[in-house]
Parts: structure tokens; C-alpha cells; sequence
């Protein structure tokens, strides 16, 4: 938990003052993680492996003891997401020149981050999630194009994951899924850790089935004026993304903030 926080503490710096060289290595100095990739440039679509080991010294690390504690988070999750095997993609730059992003990794009480310079030019998504929501022609927070998808309360999604390049196969059931709720960290049953407020949008109320192809928002989202999920989808070395925003049923809020008027 003491790392954790510890990660917390570093998403907020980073996106109050910006992935500064001078930021991050000063951070880097009293850290207890080396976080190492192939590369730390990244176009859109493009992704890279992260290598975690503990520092020993200043010039020694190790092999983490138990690797598979190891937990990722991203700075920003619009621009830069982590899988939980510690992959990063680049998903876009808000429409600058070049942007940057960090992601840091916890095990037990250690912590460390690595840094990425992001550039708008790339392969971009080379999966395309195909939904059948009316409601999806708003822009979107996410680049290339990519339709906002609107969901209201407890609404059910049905979706294909389709490859773009022929033959366009439907790879929908042998996709592998992780979602961002805002709190930077992969597939978060607690995002309220990070993002604060309460959790009314996260992986233990939102549901993905990949073998019928659906989406289901949940059924209350309380006092929010909405919620917000981002659906990144991975085959191989192709990936893909969506954001979908979840609204009220009409009236829902106001019903709630009469029996619940702290948001509970």
C-alpha cells in the first residue's frame, strides 16, 4: 500500500508540472526500481516491453523476487497505456508535435517509472472495435479518428474486434482486454485510490464478454455527470482502442442525489 501511494503521489506530479527531464531524475534518485524498455519513443500504435529489477546500489540490481506483484500504471492512459504484463502503447498526443508520459511500476514496498517520449506519427490501430451503439459519432479524448461510443446506465454494448488490413478477420474471441477507468491503472476494481470520489465505474461493474461480444455499463453511476472507460485491445502486435462514456438514465441523477445527498 506504502508504494502504492507512493505511484499515486507520482501520477499527480507528473501531471501538475509535466514529465520534466529535471522531474524525473530527480524522482528516478530515490527510487528503488529500475523500469528499462527497447525503446522510450513511441508512435501511435507503436508499443514496447518494460523490464523491472531492483536497485541494489547505484551501479547493481537484481531479479525481482516475485515479478508477478509487479503492478503498472500509467500517467495518462489517454495518451500512454500499460498492460498488466508491463506493455506500453502510445494512443495519441491530444494533437501536439510530441507529448510525454510516464509509467510506473510497483512491487511490494518498491517503486520506480520510466519515461516516453510520445509522437503523433505512426501505424496507429490496426484493430478496429466495431460496436453497434447508436450513439457513437461524438468526438473523442483518443486519437485517429476513433468515435466516442455512448452508453447509458446498465445498457449493453454488442461489439466486434475486426483486424483493418484484409482479410478483416473477426478476431473478437482471441483478443485479449484491458480496461482504464481514470485512475491510470489497468483493469482497477478501486480507481477511487487514485482518481478519487467513489467507484462507481470500475472493472468489478463493468462487464466485458469477449465470447458474446458485449459491453455492459453499470447500472448506476450515482451523482457523476458520467463515467468514462477506455477499451484497448490487443492480437499479437496489433492493438486497438475505444473510449465509451456512460451517462445517465434521464432523471437517474436527480432520484439518486434525493435518497443519497452526500453521493453515497
Amino acid at each position: 500500500m506504502k508504494a502504492l501511494k507512493a505511484s499515486a503521489v507520482g501520477l499527480v506530479l507528473a501531471s501538475l508540472i509535466g514529465c520534466t527531464w529535471l522531474m524525473d531524475s530527480a524522482l528516478k534518485s530515490s527510487e528503488t526500481l529500475e523500469l528499462q524498455a527497447s525503446r522510450t519513443s513511441l508512435g501511435v500504435g507503436e508499443s514496447a516491453r518494460i523490464s523491472v529489477r531492483k536497485k541494489k546500489s547505484w551501479f547493481r540490481t537484481a531479479e525481482l523476487s516475485n515479478p508477478q506483484k509487479t503492478i503498472y500504471s500509467t500517467t495518462s492512459e489517454s495518451m500512454l497505456m500499460v498492460e498488466p504484463d508491463g506493455t506500453a502503447t502510445c494512443v495519441g498526443t491530444h494533437g501536439k508535435s510530441s507529448e510525454s508520459a510516464w509509467i510506473l511500476a510497483t512491487n511490494g514496498n518498491d517503486h520506480g517509472h520510466i519515461a516516453f517520449d510520445l509522437q503523433p506519427f505512426g501505424p496507429g490501430p490496426a484493430l478496429e472495435i466495431v460496436t453497434e451503439a447508436a450513439r457513437q459519432n461524438q468526438p473523442s479524448q483518443l486519437c485517429c479518428g476513433v468515435p466516442l461510443v455512448v452508453l447509458r446506465e446498465g445498457e449493453q454494448l454488442k461489439y466486434k474486434v475486426i483486424r483493418h488490413a484484409a482479410p478483416h478477420e473477426d478476431l473478437t474471441l482471441s483478443s485479449t482486454y484491458t480496461l482504464f477507468f481514470g485512475s491510470g491503472l489497468p483493469n482497477d476494481a478501486q480507481p477511487s485510490v487514485v482518481s478519487g470520489g467513489p467507484d462507481y465505474v470500475s472493472s468489478r461493474n463493468v462487464r466485458l464478454d469477449r465470447e458474446h461480444g458485449t459491453i455492459t455499463a453499470p447500472s448506476s453511476i450515482g451523482r457523476l455527470n458520467r463515467g468514462t472507460i477506455i477499451v484497448f485491445v490487443r492480437q499479437g502486435d496489433l492493438v486497438g482502442w475505444k473510449e465509451i462514456s456512460i451517462t445517465h438514465v434521464e432523471g437517474s441523477r436527480e432520484q439518486h442525489l434525493q435518497f443519497h445527498p452526500n453521493g453515497h
